[in-house]
């Protein structure tokens, strides 16, 4: 919970404090913390401590990104204020946001412009940020840089790939390819080392699902936001989208029971979720 967090980001900054240690445990332990609050918040809907602990996570030596064993896992902290804002839709700071450094940086900045881009109706420049990280990804090098040995960055561009590709077709009523886009996104994602919080910030079985919703599938999408739940239970975004695949069946007993659900995950978040989450 983001409660327990706090208290152990308090007890991280007391000793560090006193003890004024140096090495491993200032440089990535300690944003460790704040990057399980983000996450945390991320589930709650609590945009501003998600943020916060976004840029607290980011807060890494810049020497650093380059080269090194803790390099992937930086250069990953470094990126979690995008996800956030890519969480939220805050797309205006998205596109004030400057250029990052570093191939893998700078393939989630095309991201997240991208998605940026696709919230604020511009389909033809989303389609040129998603060009652009697709000529990242396909570097053989990020395939050698792990975020802590474990995942490749490739991996994790592989998936904002196929995200953006998937709300690239959905934007444009290409149902079928979304859907397909999307599916892979699953694949790809379940395919990752397991870690926590997980290298990917946003369930994408959340995005399949809410393509299926748009594609007139409200069984299918149910189906999806309930073995998403499976993984992160009650979290609101999948409970939200459940109670709306079950409105659109008509099955709305069920559906007000969700949003009962829904309404005590959500409460305290401070952002309202459109009918799309």
């Amino acid at each position: 919970m983001p409660y327990s967090q706090s208290k152990g980001i308090k007890a991280d900054d007391a000793y560090l404090a006193q003890t004024k240690a140096q090495g491993i445990y200032p440089l990535a332990y300690k944003p460790h913390n704040h990057h399980f609050l983000w996450f945390a918040a991320l589930l709650t809907g609590q945009s501003k401590i998600a943020l916060e602990a976004a840029n607290q996570t980011a807060k890494v030596d810049p020497k650093l990104l380059g080269e090194g064993e803790l390099a992937g896992a930086l250069q990953h902290y470094s990126v979690i204020p995008l996800f956030t804002l890519v969480r939220f839709g805050q797309w205006d700071k998205i596109l004030a946001t400057p250029t990052l450094n570093h191939p893998y940086p700078k393939g989630i900045w095309h991201y997240a412009r991208g998605m940026a881009f696709l919230g604020k109706g511009q389909t033809t420049q989303a389609a040129q940020e998603l060009k652009q990280l697709q000529t990242i990804a396909a570097s053989p090098a990020l395939k050698e840089l792990k975020i802590w040995g474990f995942n490749s960055t490739a991996s994790v561009l592989d998936i904002a790939n196929q995200v953006l590709s998937g709300e690239l077709a959905l934007q444009g009523r290409r149902y079928e390819p979304a859907i397909a886009h999307f599916k892979k996104a699953v694949q790809l994602e379940d395919a990752l080392v397991y870690t926590e919080p997980p290298d990917w910030y946003q369930p994408t079985r959340q995005a399949l699902a809410k393509g299926l919703l748009k594609a007139g599938k409200p069984q299918e999408a149910e189906q999806v936001y309930r073995e998403d739940l499976k993984i992160y239970p009650d979290n609101g975004w999948s409970l939200y989208g459940l109670a709306q695949s079950l409105q659109s069946q008509g099955k709305n007993q069920e559906a007000r029971s969700i949003l009962a659900r829904f309404q005590t995950a959500w409460k305290y978040a401070d952002v309202s979720l459109g009918t799309n989450p």
